[in-house]
């Protein structure tokens, strides 16, 4: 069977999963979006700027496992892509970004748009190809989904605009996919058993768990009562587990609970699972770590470690919890249950705030009790998220984060993507003004494809993180401001629902409103701005640490 170029990305990509592709129309890649809309399998979301479209293939990347897929054309549009990109490849996110090149006969010319995008998607790829004759279309496919399956990490495909309505004579047969490239390394069992001696001569256990625990939180759970160990929380692992249940002892980090940072510091050996992030502000190496990730590169990637384990967490931990021996710990049992209650106690007072603006943790405590028990919250970066990781409880949501990149504007084309690949679930975007203004306008996108997102704005009128630190520094702080247009407004004039919060009084019911609507809503949240928590005690502890040197 002859195809095109188009015709035979379009299939390749159908046979390996694929179902959505993001971007934005441009000359050198129309025959491929062609391709792709007219594909029984396929479908093209139209967004309005290229790096929506690669956050968008990244949240749904890190939502699922699946390949995500962005497209853009040549010059700007590739472009474009190189912050969603980063994102992927700092959260290790299997995303494939298609562009297209200028004609064959114009490359490494003066031509418009023309710029070597092998070297400029580089860094933010793990495999670059370029297909400059019809008959290596097939090849540079498949050597790049195969990077992005046994590497998940980005890898970008470039086709010059004068191939993709060439046909394939010579090869051009799709390749169905390739499970056997997702068969995880794991250790062997008798380092696992060795792992399990460590664990059992623990005095004072603790979890610290990340997103690479995934769908098991009941596993963590029965490993955590076993051993009698606390449960820290990174920020993409937060909703994984019950927030309420007595061993969990909440996020880390800025703004995290401070249960779990005295947790950490105290305990004798610490069990690190599908976690990379070491906050050292408020960490410091211990003595004892064990840690556990699919990947063998992330083991020890941030802080060195006593014991690395590699393997599923699925079927690694159950192996885990049959050898731990039973064992009382009543001292450091009571010990975790003191910092829970007092973290508890500590919360219940900002949990109720009232007042006009709204205070930032009863806006995420409101948000929570209308959230579906599995929703998918997007979260963009700023203020707004050291306060999520502070109050928020979860039951069994999943948290989409920028997490090493840490991108201002991800939240909202994160939660059109999550809601595309996932159109059963609830999905809310809680973000910032200032991360709403550089995403704007993708609101429109969500209601041109009449997707039910429900974007939350913690409207405080400026980039609060950055106000704090220049106020603190005695700096001039006012360039922080913003200068916001009424958000609800604008969700109207797109054809969505707006909504607008000025009082706390207000929120309960609004919120409620939002989310049984069924349509495309923003809900413009006045909100206070005070100095995010932690932010005193971080700025301390740095100056100490710049004191030792």
């Amino acid at each position: 069977m002859e195809r095109t170029v188009a015709e035979f990305v379009a299939d390749q990509l159908a046979a390996w999963g694929v179902e959505a592709v993001y971007g934005v129309p441009g000359d050198a890649i129309l025959p491929f979006i062609d391709a792709v809309e007219t594909h029984p399998q396929l479908r093209f979301y139209g967004v309005k700027h290229e790096t929506a479209a690669a956050f968008m293939a990244s949240a749904s990347a890190k939502l699922t496992g699946k390949i995500g897929v962005c497209t853009a054309t040549s010059g700007p549009g590739v472009a474009n892509l190189v912050n969603g990109l980063a994102d992927a490849k700092n959260d290790r996110a299997p995303v494939l970004a298609i562009t297209g090149q200028v004609e064959t006969y114009n490359f490494s010319t003066n031509y418009k748009q023309y710029i070597d995008q092998g070297m400029l998607l580089g860094p933010v790829t793990g495999y670059s190809g370029l297909v400059i004759h019809e008959e290596a279309a097939d090849e540079v496919t498949i050597t790049a989904l195969r990077s992005v399956v046994t590497g998940r990490t980005p890898a970008h495909i470039g086709v010059a605009a004068d191939l993709w309505s060439q046909k394939i004579k010579g090869k051009g047969m799709v390749r169905p996919f390739e499970p056997f490239l997702q068969t995880p390394v794991q250790s062997s069992p008798e380092t696992i058993a060795a792992a399990i001696n460590l664990l059992n001569a623990a005095e004072r256990p603790a979890i610290l768990a990340g997103r690479g625990v995934g769908d098991n939180g009941d596993l963590l759970l029965e490993l955590a009562e076993k051993w009698q160990s606390g449960i820290a929380l990174t920020m993409p692992a937060k909703g994984r587990l019950p927030g309420e249940h007595p061993l969990v002892m909440g996020g880390l980090g800025e703004g995290g609970s401070e249960a779990s940072t005295a947790m950490l510091n105290e305990a004798d050996t610490i069990f690190m699972i599908g976690a990379t992030w070491w906050p050292e502000p408020y960490l410091p190496f211990p003595g004892r770590v064990v840690q556990l990730d699919i990947l063998p590169e992330n083991i020890g990637r941030n802080t060195p470690v006593t014991y690395g384990l590699v393997g599923r967490v699925e079927e690694v931990l159950p192996v885990i919890g049959e050898g731990l021996k039973p064992r009382e710990r009543p001292a450091w049992y009571g010990r975790l249950t003191q910092l829970k209650s007092d973290w508890s106690k500590r919360l219940a007072g900002e949990k109720t705030a009232a007042g006009r603006p709204v205070p930032p943790a009863r806006l995420v405590d409101a948000l929570e009790r209308v959230m579906a028990n599995d929703a998918v919250v997007a979260l963009d970066v700023g203020d707004h998220t050291v306060w999520f990781n502070r109050i928020f409880s979860g039951t069994n949501q999943t948290v989409l984060v920028s997490g090493n990149w840490r991108s201002t504007g991800f939240g909202l084309p994160a939660a059109i993507g999550a809601q595309v690949t996932a159109p059963g679930r609830q999905v809310i975007a809680l973000v910032g003004d200032g991360g709403m203004a550089q995403s704007l306008a993708e609101f429109s996108t969500a209601v041109r494809y009449r997707l039910p997102v429900i974007v939350v704005v913690a409207n405080n009128g400026y980039l609060a993180m950055e106000k704090d630190r220049m106020q603190l520094a005695d700096m001039a702080y006012e360039v922080t401001s913003l200068t916001n247009p009424d958000f609800a407004k604008f969700a109207e004039i797109c054809g969505g629902i707006g909504y607008r919060v000025e009082d706390s009084d207000e929120l309960d019911r609004v919120l409620q409103e939002a989310v049984q609507c069924g349509e495309p809503a923003v809900v413009d949240v006045l909100t206070a701005a005070p100095v995010f928590p932690g932010l005193l005690d971080q700025e301390e502890k740095k100056e100490k640490i710049l004191q030792k040197h």
